[in-house]
């Protein structure tokens, strides 16, 4: 293994230096002693700016999304403080509390939870100081008013405590287990009763670096966590906390932390401190909570000894750690093995190196002091145990990276580092480190999920046992700092609006959008009855169109009667129409279904077809869909001329007295004109026999969006493609989340090919696609246009939905959660002529593309022009109105086709 460690790293070593890799774009090549970096970082990674409509607000506090990470901001008193927390990250917090009970009990979270409860209340509460306390009841408090409940209670402080202490509870059996009973060392005569023993989870890699060991002097500091999945997925909070007291503290953490949990901290006063999990000591129950007095040593040391001293007093010894701590002040480093009453500190300031390592401190959950790892032992009169340290595989790989770059090291050791073997090991689910100067700010270098830009996925055993947890998606590196974002005419949103909408999406509580009534739902009631036969070729679209068209005003009269029965009001609480908003919509995207297949038949086709002239042909399917599709529409037309009573009396009347039987279309409409009670003259000529393609008045006869429709392209439907899938390709992003992108478009060309026609579209690189791709090809383009270089260029053409850097607007309604993905289609300028359709597929964060890729391609939805998959609710079709500026229709424009009378 050592052979093969420094292998690996003098291999990235050579190929970095060799070829000058991850050297981001406009940035300096690095001076010939500088740590050659693998990481090439996306334009927006040192410069980032939240898209303002996902920031959050509740008093003073704040948080907003940023590369996987959620940046959450607090100050004040401890309650003012722990209630903004609380309101914020509210449904954050009872998914981890979700979370933490179902893995200690799959069959019963809920006793797991009152467990934990009563041992955060017996063993822990009353060993926090009071301020944290009141923190922690303002967090219980601040959720509880934003909706949190709890088992249909509302959250409390000792639920928060139970969070807090969750890491401690779970070290308590190791505890105990090295806790001397008085029996060791004793003959009995049967044998002691034993328990198997969980091989520990967590594991942790860090350094903490300078003086001779770096390029200037400086610190440079970082850490890695190793975990479990199902813990993992939590654990991206940024937190930023202002107190009235004290110091500014920076971490990461979890929802409901007051602590950091994977042990990463910061604060205004230069210290930077981390720790790596070392052998569980013995218990002390008199002791003070680890989660208390890390707080406290970040909150109101301003120095090495400070921490060191607030850490040690009063130790319960519960989640034993090798800590590193950076005053970058001074630039002194120091490593502090804690047990739980053994402890060990070196100090830069004194030249104590272990190892040999001479500005340099690592740790890899291998405790060093032989005093702090006896303490691991109950007693050493009983069975024996292994005192000697030996070097596992991470300390020798942080060694041979030392031996590589002792005296370079610098901001780009960082990346080096963490994305090595096997310090950045298969279950890393971070990676973060700062320098001096990045410190004084503090500023941290940041990676949530895989360093290495892997998917982590569940395996089949926890799919089995936790069904609901979700894979882990590879972020971007990025540059995070505590700032506020900008005033709303300084930031971006979406199109550069200085003060966005607010984004339906955010809210928490209910979902904010229904799914839409379903057009082929069984208990509709018929709008008419009867299945009438075609007498010849020329009649097979009144066959098709007499029931295609009757199931979509089933849908309307279903929809009017719902909406008498619910009082009658819309969403805008107004009378005149009667329909909600999702029910308007719902019966638009019944009508948009018709002028999307007889448009894109013409558009494959080269060319119309009156319905006059339908011929069958076994060899395509453009005449079936020409016929449906403007058979369709030229029944809405016959509706509005009529009127809607004659209308659908109409059609009753003549589909029961011709239920059977061949029909033809003279005999239709002579009926209809009778019942009508005047010919419809030209019209009718312009319904049968007109041409689309050649003749604006044909397709301004069929009336509704079908003329605006045709003639700017927006037929396409997001499913469009799927007929000519031999001529559809895949490219995904690279100029931000380019990882995640490449995981999603192999997920949608799986899907897509399970689908039906098991066809595996091709993928291609934003940066390596041609132009000749792009031109003979259906474009399936993964990624927002700020992560896609070819959605940036073609984003014009996809008017049915609008993106800023990390939002989206559709049909009016502005979404910005993370988790919310969009599809949405339109023509492909570059095709020339061709019938090819541009569907932009794109989450609002890199776990959003990738799970809503997914989801939206499952829900089988495709058939309008922009389909949303919103967090924590349905995948939904939506009708975006071609009649109104796309990201503002009028909430109450539709469908002219949807005319029932009230």
């Amino acid at each position: 293994m050592a052979n093969l460690s420094r292998a690996i790293v003098w291999t990235w070593l050579a190929a970095f230096a060799a070829l000058g890799a991850g050297v981001a774009a406009g940035e300096p090549t690095p001076a010939s002693n500088a740590t050659p970096s693998p990481v090439k970082l996306p334009a927006v990674a040192r410069e980032f700016r939240p898209d303002l409509a996902g920031v959050q607000r509740h008093g003073k506090g704040y948080r907003y999304p940023q590369a996987g990470w959620i940046v959450v901001h607090i100050e004040g008193e401890p309650y003012e403080r722990g209630y903004q927390h609380g309101r914020l990250l509210a449904p954050e917090i009872v998914k981890l509390i979700d979370g933490l009970a179902e893995y200690r009990s799959r069959n019963d979270p809920t006793g797991a939870w009152r467990d934990l409860r009563f041992m955060a209340d017996a063993l822990f509460l009353r060993g926090f100081d009071a301020e944290f306390l009141e923190e922690m009841k303002g967090i219980a408090d601040g959720a509880s008013a934003a909706g949190a409940k709890l088992n249909g209670r509302p959250l409390d402080l000792l639920d928060i405590v139970a969070v807090n202490a969750d890491i401690e509870t779970t070290f308590l059996d190791d505890a105990l287990d090295a806790t001397a009973t008085g029996l060791e060392g004793k003959r009995f005569r049967e044998p002691a009763e034993g328990t198997a023993r969980k091989i520990p989870e967590s594991h942790c890699s860090a350094f903490a670096a300078t003086g001779p060991a770096t390029a200037d002097g400086k610190v440079v500091f970082g850490h890695i966590t190793m975990w479990n999945l199902v813990h993992a997925v939590h654990y991206k909070v940024w937190l930023d906390v202002k107190p009235s007291r004290g110091h500014r503290v920076v971490m990461q953490t979890y929802p409901g932390g007051i602590m950091s949990g994977l042990d990463y901290y910061m604060n205004d006063a230069g210290l930077v401190v981390c720790e790596t999990t070392i052998g569980q000591t013995k218990f002390d129950p008199k002791g003070i909570p680890l989660a208390d007095r890390i707080r406290r040593a970040l909150q109101y040391a301003d120095s090495i000894d400070g921490a060191v001293k607030i850490l040690g007093e009063g130790n319960n010894g519960l989640y034993s750690n090798e800590w590193l701590l950076a005053d970058t002040k001074i630039n002194e480093v120091a490593m502090f093995e804690l047990g739980t009453h053994r402890s060990k500190l070196w100090r830069s300031s004194k030249g104590e190196w272990f190892g040999g390592t001479p500005g340099f401190y690592w740790g890899c959950n291998n405790a060093k002091d032989l005093q702090v790892r006896l303490e691991t032992v109950p007693s050493l009169a009983g069975r024996p145990a292994n005192p000697v340290f030996h070097p596992h595989d991470r300390d020798r790989a942080w060694l041979q990276l030392f031996d590589a770059r002792k005296s370079k090291i610098d901001e780009a050791f960082g990346f080096l580092a963490f994305t090595t073997p096997p310090l950045a090991a298969a279950r890393s689910l971070d990676a973060k480190f700062t320098t001096t100067d990045l410190a004084r700010e503090m500023t941290s270098w940041a990676r949530f999920g895989s360093p290495m830009g892997r998917l982590w996925e569940p395996t089949d055993a926890q799919h089995r046992q936790f069904p609901d947890v979700p894979p882990l998606v590879p972020n971007d590196w990025t540059l995070l700092r505590v700032a506020d974002p900008k005033p709303a005419d300084e930031s971006p949103g979406l199109g550069g609006e200085s003060r966005p909408a607010n984004a339906v999406d955010l809210a928490w509580g209910s979902p904010s959008r229904p799914g839409h009534p379903d057009i082929h739902a069984r208990d509709h009631a018929p709008a008419w009855r009867g299945t009438i036969l075609p007498e010849g070729d020329a009649d097979l679209w009144l066959a098709s169109a007499f029931s295609g068209y009757e199931r979509v005003v089933a849908l309307e009269q279903a929809c009017r009667k719902q909406a008498a029965d619910d009082g009658g009001d819309d969403e805008d609480g107004g009378k005149a129409s009667g329909l909600g908003r999702e029910a308007r919509e719902a019966i638009d995207l019944a009508l948009f279904a018709p002028t999307s297949k007889y448009l894109m038949a013409v558009s494959r086709r080269g060319g119309d077809t009156p319905l006059s002239a339908i011929r069958p042909d076994l060899r395509s399917d453009e005449w079936y869909d020409i016929a449906e599709g403007k058979g369709t529409l030229v029944l809405a037309a016959l509706r509005r001329a009529m009127g809607d009573r004659k209308f659908l009396a109409f059609m009753d009347d003549f589909g029961r007295s011709h239920a059977g039987r061949p029909v033809g279309t003279a005999e239709f409409f002579a009926a209809a004109e009778k019942a009508h009670g005047a010919p419809f003259g030209r019209m009718k000529d312009l319904w049968l026999d007109g041409d689309g393609a050649t003749s604006e008045e044909a397709l301004a006869a069929l009336g509704g969006d079908v003329s605006l429709r045709h003639a700017s392209g927006r037929f396409w439907p997001v499913g469009g493609f799927e007929r000519q899938l031999d001529a559809t390709i895949i490219v995904y992003g690279t100029a931000a989340e380019a990882d995640a992108h490449r995981e999603a478009a192999a997920i949608l060309r799986k899907k897509l090919a399970a689908r039906w026609a098991n066809i595996l579209v091709p993928i291609r690189s934003d940066a390596e696609v041609t132009d000749a791709d792009l031109a003979a090809n259906h474009l399936l383009l993964v990624g927002r246009p700020a992560t896609n270089r070819v959605a940036a260029r073609l984003a014009p053409s996809i008017s049915s939905a609008r993106f800023g850097t990390a939002s989206a607007r559709v049909a009016g309604r502005t979404y910005a959660n993370p988790r919310t993905a969009v599809a949405a289609a339109g023509p492909n300028p570059l095709a020339k002529g061709k019938d090819r359709s541009v569907v932009l597929l794109a989450g609002l964060s890199a776990e959003g593309t990738y799970l809503g890729i997914g989801r939206i391609v499952d829900s089988g939805l495709l058939d309008a022009e922009a389909v949303v998959s919103e967090a924590d609710a349905s995948v939904v079709p939506v009708f975006v109105p071609i009649a109104a500026v796309p990201d503002t229709p009028d909430p109450k424009a539709g469908n002219p086709f949807s005319m029932l009378e009230d």
